[in-house]
C-alpha cells in the first residue's frame, strides 16, 4: 500500500445473492454453492479510491446507492467479492444502532464490551471510563440496561467509546443524525480535536451542511458506482443536481396518470398555454439561468367586462414560488367576447427542478362579485435543468411581449 494512504480501496465489489427461502440462504453459505440462489445483486460495482492519514472524508449518495456496504466492507464486517481494501491503523466504526452492544448489559458493562470488540485493553478501558460518561452526558442512565435507552442516548454512548478509545481511523454511518443539535456539534468538535490528532475520518451522512462546512473531500456514490471524489461543495451540487434529475424523471412518469385539477362556471376558457425559449417551441424543459416565454390563449364564450388572468409556477413541497396577476403587469386584455392572445418574457431564476403549471381565468365587472370562469390547477409541467442550482427566485417580473386583439382561431 502506498504510504501516502491510511485507506486503499481499489476495484471494490460486492454482489449479493437472493435465495428463494432462509434454508436455501444457510445451505448456500455453507456449501459456498450460489446455484440454489433466485438471482444475484450488485451493491458495489469496481470503487476505487484512496484516503491520506488525518484526512475528513464524506460519502453522499440517495439511499440504497452502496454508501454503507462500502463502510461494512471498510470496517472488516462484510467480505468484498472482488477487489481489495487495505486499511493501515486500529478502525472504530459506528455503522448502525445498536452494533457491538447487549441491550441486557447496563451502559457501563456495554462501554467494555464495545472497547473490547475494538481490541482495546480492558485497564487501558478502565483508564478512560469517566471520559466516556463525561462525553455522553446521559447521567445515571449509565447504570441502567441500554434497552431502556432512546436512540438519541444510545448514540451518545456508542460514539463517545468509539472517540475515547484512541482510534487511528474512526467510521461513522448516519448513526448521528438521530443525536439533537448540541450533541452533534461536540461530535463535529471532537472530529476536529480528533483530527488535530492525526485522526482520520471517513463517515456517510445526509446532512449536506455539515459534509459542506466540514470535510476536506466528498465522495458521490449512486447505484453501486463510483460518481465523483472531488472537493466538497463541487460533489454536494453534484449530488443535489443528481437528486433533482432523479426528481425530474419521477415527476414525468406521473404526468402520464396525474389528472388535472380544473373548476369554474365555463364561461370563459383557458384554452393553451405555450412556453418557448430560443426559438424552441411547446417546450416541458427549459435550461437554468435561460429566460422563457410564456403564450396563453383564452377564450370568451360569455361577455367579460374585466377580465383578469393569474399563472403560478408551483414546486414540488406544493409551494407556490412564482407567478403573476395580468393587472399586475398592467396587462391589458381586451373586454368582449372571442379569443384572446397574448404573451410575456419570464426572466429565469428558477432552481434547478420540476413545477406545475396552474392558471386562472376570472372577471371583475364593475360594482359586481368577481367571477371565477376557469381555474386549472397542475395543468402543466415544466422542469428547470442544467448543472448548478440557483438559489432564491430574483428579479423575475414578467415582461409583456405582445397581445393579440380579437381574433378567431389560433
Amino acid at each position: 500500500m502506498s504510504c501516502e494512504y491510511i485507506i486503499n480501496v481499489q476495484g471494490l465489489t460486492k454482489s449479493f445473492y437472493q435465495y428463494k427461502s432462509p434454508f436455501h440462504n444457510i445451505y448456500g453459505l455453507l456449501t459456498n454453492n450460489s446455484e440454489l440462489s433466485s438471482g444475484k445483486f450488485t451493491a458495489i460495482e469496481n470503487v476505487s479510491f484512496g484516503i491520506k492519514k488525518g484526512e475528513r472524508v464524506g460519502i453522499v449518495g440517495a439511499n440504497g446507492a452502496g454508501k454503507s456496504t462500502i463502510l461494512q466492507m471498510i470496517a472488516g464486517t462484510l467480505k468484498p467479492t472482488n477487489g481489495t481494501i487495505e486499511v493501515k491503523g486500529r478502525v472504530a466504526a459506528l455503522l448502525e444502532l445498536g452494533a457491538g452492544f447487549n441491550p441486557e448489559f447496563t451502559g457501563l458493562e456495554n462501554i467494555f464490551l464495545y472497547a473490547s470488540l475494538l481490541g482495546i485493553d480492558k485497564e487501558i478501558t478502565k483508564s478512560r471510563v469517566d471520559d466516556i460518561c463525561e462525553f455522553a452526558g446521559i447521567g445515571d442512565f449509565i447504570h441502567r440496561p441500554v434497552k431502556t435507552y432512546s436512540s438519541g442516548m444510545f448514540v451518545r454512548l456508542a460514539f463517545s467509546v468509539a472517540i475515547n478509545v484512541n482510534p487511528d481511523i474512526l467510521i461513522v454511518d448516519e448513526a448521528l443524525s438521530v443525536g439533537d443539535y448540541l450533541f452533534q456539534s461536540k461530535c463535529h468538535r471532537a472530529f476536529e480535536q480528533f483530527q488535530a490528532k492525526g485522526g482520520t475520518v471517513l463517515f456517510v451522512s445526509h446532512d449536506l451542511t455539515a459534509v459542506r462546512n466540514t470535510c476536506d473531500r466528498a465522495i458521490l456514490i449512486d447505484k453501486g458506482q463510483l460518481i465523483m471524489d472531488d472537493d466538497p461543495n463541487i460533489v454536494v451540487n453534484s449530488y443535489q443536481e443528481l437528486m433533482k434529475t432523479k426528481e425530474i424523471q419521477w415527476l414525468k412518469s406521473q404526468v402520464t396518470i396525474r389528472s388535472e385539477y380544473r373548476f369554474g362556471q365555463g364561461g370563459g376558457k383557458i384554452i393553451d398555454i405555450e412556453i418557448t425559449a430560443k426559438d424552441k417551441q411547446d417546450i416541458s424543459e427549459v435550461e437554468i439561468n435561460t429566460d422563457f416565454e410564456i403564450s396563453v390563449l383564452l377564450d370568451f364564450a360569455e361577455y367579460f367586462h374585466n377580465p383578469v388572468f393569474t399563472l403560478t409556477l408551483r414546486n414540488t413541497s406544493g409551494i407556490d414560488v412564482w407567478g403573476f396577476n395580468s393587472r399586475g403587469i398592467n396587462l391589458c386584455i381586451e373586454p368582449g367576447t372571442g379569443k384572446r392572445r397574448f404573451k410575456v418574457r419570464v426572466p429565469n431564476h428558477l432552481s434547478i427542478g420540476s413545477y406545475t403549471i396552474n392558471a386562472g381565468l376570472i372577471d371583475m365587472p364593475e360594482g359586481s362579485q368577481y367571477i371565477e370562469h376557469d381555474h386549472r390547477w397542475g395543468m402543466k409541467l415544466l422542469s428547470v435543468i442544467g448543472k448548478c442550482c440557483n438559489i432564491g427566485f430574483i428579479n423575475m417580473e414578467p415582461s409583456i411581449i405582445q397581445q393579440g386583439e380579437k381574433f378567431n382561431g389560433y
